[in-house]
């Protein structure tokens, strides 16, 4: 690439500019593309490293690369793909020259680990026939800056074990020199003597200089870890310790063996190496060294060493815990088969979930918490810790999936039956109250910087039940069902609102087709004309705003493009006036598009019969719809075989040629045409009347042809009879099976109206400009039951006072502490929001402004719950009783046999 060329793209993209100056190999143009402001840390798309590492890992670049130094490489960040360092990287390229640029700046450590491997080691595990005099240099290099040549890897093997596992010639060089040249001593007792023993066996007569033994390293240390008891490893730590005259180890050694100690499952190792402490025992030295830890317990199992560390990590240090998600792994170990007491990794989810820092909600890198796991494996003990811990069942991971969505419905209904509790007194005691938990309902908090919208979509998981055969009975549980009170109390006065406003503006646009339009202006004209205007604008920013809140899901709906199409229709006829004839067409189409909006809109009622018919509508006219496609091709062949035998002439061209011109008044041409099939659009439509049952048989001219007997016969049984009583048997099956599950429509029903209105009010960019002029009416958290500051955790009920609602008194409270800073409310709220045993609910609940009194039939449910479960407790009880009088019964018997055996042998004893 010419000169030229590379100036102009430097001036257009430096970041181009730069990368291919360092593929055509032009230092210079290199320089001027730096100091245009390209940068060399940058990753493209398409490639795993930065023109800085590609610099690293190819030979003969020493010079860009110093020209990166210059410029702001990072010396000392990993790759986030691969995990390697410039350093190792350019270990790869087995240029000592790359390698010396990268050691010169002082600020590289000679001894950084990939994977608990030095560059050193790297270079070792790569030599060969074909490379060793250049890597030989770089071994050089790296020695005489001060590597570390006894450092081992993570199974405890050595640069030189590896180095001497063959018998090339070139090894023993390389050998010679590791052991004569330098200043280091080499240890060839790694692994019991491992690297010793290569070297006897491969390079016999190969003088081994005397390594000092009591002098402690810490590669000695890892090799005891490795291969010692825990004893030794202690005995050579305080060897070690003395030795440095209380020098404390390197962080990057330091961390290295108590990473081998809890792998190895060496409790009292891992303690000794966790300093310092503070005096009620929490680490307090630099958080880095205890990360991974907790992962490698949980991945082998090691309850007691996760134990421990989760006592020593500070309060504060909850990252530690919660940098990976721990829970998710622990549950991809269990083996549903083995006993739960049994299992390990079964009794580190117990500790952890006992811990209140972790994070029960934790996502992996497939956007999976621990109970996506647990349902897609089916580990139903593994689901029921979760779950009573309060694990939220919704969150979508990436593939779209909710934990409830596979979940077992009964194990499901289970749980919620738990989430039903009363006080301590009797049901016929006027203060009974009934408490029910929705702590696995409230979306988890999630960091600021990965907020989407100012609150989860708290009706997730509620919705998918209602969209799973098998989970909607659910919806009448005491919890879903309370759930959906509260919002719908919230939503109603939205809900009527937009009914109101659509009302009139259906009711004055029809008076207004029907009666005015067209016709002189008068006052009533110009009132509902006026008042369709602001109907109709309301229709326009209602659609607009829902539109830009989701607008591919807004597509998707047949309702929203059917309410577009009104709208501009309806701007149409209300712009202008047609002549009489388009007047008609146009008047006949909106009347009908805004009542079959309004009947939608009527049938979002929460009215338990008009729900249900309105159900009743839309599956009876799917249906119907899904039989007349499948049935259309009998229904026009049909059709024309009729216009084919029932044609008055032979051709349709003779039929234009000479009509019959009926007389005045008269329709009986008109009549006959349609009776005689006389063209194709009347052969279909007459066919269709046909299908409902109106032959008019004595109109039609059969005696045309003998075959129409034939075919008119055929008709009448495959479609008046079969086919249309089909249909019909269909309707009513349908219509049978909706009023048997009328209760479970309405539910359902008004779950869908409940999730439409809260995902029109999340706080998107419209809604806010509104609610700043609204806050009180249109608030953009009006919905909400769990705001993150403070989710309503349960609620209580008293059925022996109408039913009345009571909710937490600390909500609001705390909810106005944390809007004005205080950032401490959370744990206030944590610690007040659940009630202590043996107390009301009634001392910390207030009752609800909207209204005072449960729905009849979940207290019922809800008391038919808690009634089974004191018979369950009841019976346990009894039978426990009786065992205890066994028993009793048994000691007795017992004693008294005691008694009598002691009197026996006090007569039979002989006198002294």
């Amino acid at each position: 690439m010419s000169s030229q060329k590379f100036q102009n793209i430097s001036l257009t993209s430096p970041q181009r500019a730069l990368v291919e100056s360092f593929r055509c190999n032009n230092l210079v143009e290199f320089k001027r593309a730096l100091e245009k402001g390209a940068n060399v840390n940058i990753r493209d798309r398409d490639t795993t490293y930065s023109v800085f590492e590609l610099a690293c890992t190819t030979p003969g670049k020493s010079e860009f690369i110093k020209e990166c130094i210059h410029n702001g490489a990072f010396l000392n960040a990993s790759n986030p793909d691969t995990k390697e360092y410039p350093l190792h990287l350019a270990a790869q390229s087995l240029d000592s020259e790359n390698i010396a640029v990268l050691l010169d700046t002082k600020q590289v450590d000679v001894n950084q680990k990939l994977e608990d491997r030095t560059t050193l080691f790297l270079l070792f595990e790569q030599i060969n026939s074909d490379n060793y005099n250049e890597a030989f240099k770089c071994i050089k290099l790296l020695l005489e800056r001060g590597a570390n040549i006894n450092t081992t890897n993570e199974e405890n093997k050595s640069p030189i074990a590896c180095l001497v596992d063959g018998t090339d010639v070139w090894r023993k060089e390389i050998l010679e020199y590791c052991l004569h040249s330098t200043r280091q001593r080499v240890n060839v007792d790694f692994r019991r003597g491992q690297a010793r023993k290569l070297i006897e066996k491969n390079f016999p007569g190969t003088h081994i200089p005397d390594y000092n033994m009591d002098i402690v390293t810490p590669e000695m240390l890892k090799n005891k870890l490795f291969t010692g008891t825990e004893d030794d490893f202690l005995e050579d730590y305080n060897t070690y310790c003395s030795q440095k005259r209380g020098d404390a180890l390197s962080e990057s050694d330091r961390k290295d063996l108590l990473s081998e100690a809890v792998y190895r499952k060496k409790l009292r190792a891992a303690q000794c190496l966790v300093q310092p402490q503070t005096k009620d025992g929490k680490f307090n030295g630099n958080p880095s060294l205890l990360s991974g830890l907790l992962a490698t317990c949980c991945n082998y199992g090691n309850v007691e060493i996760l134990d421990w560390l989760l006592t020593i990590i500070p309060v504060h240090e909850a990252d530690l815990i919660n940098e990976e998600s721990l829970l998710s792994l622990l549950v991809l170990k269990i083996d549903m088969y083995k006993d739960k007491n049994k299992c390990p990794f079964f009794k580190i989810m117990k500790l952890l979930l006992n811990d209140p820092r972790t994070e029960i909600d934790k996502t992996d890198g497939k956007g999976c918490t621990a109970l996506h796991y647990a349902v897609k494996y089916k580990i139903t003990h593994a689901i029921e810790l979760l779950l009573s811990k309060g694990a939220y069942l919704g969150g979508e991971n990436l593939f779209g999936d909710l934990p409830i969505s596979e979940m077992d419905s009964s194990l499901l209904e289970k749980h919620l039956n738990s989430c039903v509790t009363s006080n301590d007194r009797k049901p016929s005691d006027n203060e009974y109250e009934v408490k029910i938990n929705f702590f696995n309902f409230i979306p988890p908090a999630r960091k600021p910087e990965l907020k989407g919208l100012s609150y989860e979509d708290e009706m997730g998981p509620i919705l998918r039940m209602a969209q799973t055969n098998d989970k909607k009975r659910l919806l009448r549980h005491p919890v879903i069902a309370s759930i959906l009170l509260l919002k719908w109390l919230q939503l109603i006065r939205f809900f009527y609102i937009n009914l109101l406003s659509c009302t009139v503006f259906f009711v004055s646009f029809t008076m207004y087709v029907v009666f005015c339009y067209g016709r002189d202006d008068s006052p009533f004209k110009q009132f509902v004309y006026w008042l369709s205007i602001v109907g109709w604008f309301y229709l326009t920013i209602r659609e607009i705003m829902q539109f830009l809140l989701n607008s591919r899901e807004y597509l998707r709906s047949m309702e929203n493009l059917m309410e577009v199409f009104l709208i501009l229709a309806t701007a149409v006829v209300l712009t202008r006036e047609f002549d009489d004839e388009n007047r008609r067409v146009a008047s006949a189409l909106v009347i009908l598009l805004s009542a079959l909006e309004f009947t939608l809109l009527i049938g979002t009622l929460p009215v338990l019969s008009i729900s249900t018919h309105m159900v009743m509508l839309k599956t009876v006219s799917k249906n119907f719809l899904k039989c007349l496609v499948l049935y259309s091709i009998i229904l026009l062949a049909f059709a024309f075989s009729f216009y084919t035998l029932f044609r008055k002439n032979g051709s349709p061209q003779a039929n234009k040629a000479s009509p019959e011109v009926p007389a005045a008044g008269d329709d009986s041409g008109d009549d006959d045409q349609f009776n005689q099939f006389g063209e194709v659009p009347l052969a279909l439509m007459k066919t269709a009347v046909m299908l409902t049952g109106e032959f008019e048989a004595a109109n039609i001219k059969f005696q045309q042809s003998s075959l129409s007997y034939v075919v008119f016969a055929l008709f009448l049984f495959f479609v008046s009879i079969v086919l249309f009583n089909l249909m019909n048997g269909l309707a009513v099956s349908d219509t049978t099976a909706i009023k048997a599950e009328s209760e479970l429509i309405g539910f359902t029903q008004r779950v869908f109206v409940i999730n439409k209105y809260e995902n029109a009010l999340k706080t998107s960019k419209p809604i806010r400009c509104i609610s700043n002029f609204l806050p009180k009416f249109l608030a953009p958290k009006s919905l909400q039951l769990f705001p993150r500051d403070a989710p309503l955790k349960f609620i209580g009920v008293k059925p022996n006072q109408s039913n009345e609602i009571l909710k937490p008194a600390s909500f609001d409270r705390y909810k106005h502490d944390v809007e004005m800073g205080d950032m401490d409310s959370d744990k206030k709220l944590e610690m007040v929001g659940m009630l202590e045993p043996n107390r009301t609910l009634g001392t910390n609940c207030w009752n609800t402004s909207c209204l005072n009194n449960m729905d009849g039939k979940i207290v019922k449910y809800a008391l038919d719950i808690l009634h089974s479960r004191q018979e369950v407790v009841g019976s346990t009880d009894y039978r426990l009783s009786l065992v205890e009088q066994n028993v009793e019964k048994i000691m007795k018997d017992q004693m008294e046999l005691k008694n009598l055996m002691q009197s026996l042998v006090t007569l039979l004893r002989p006198e002294q």
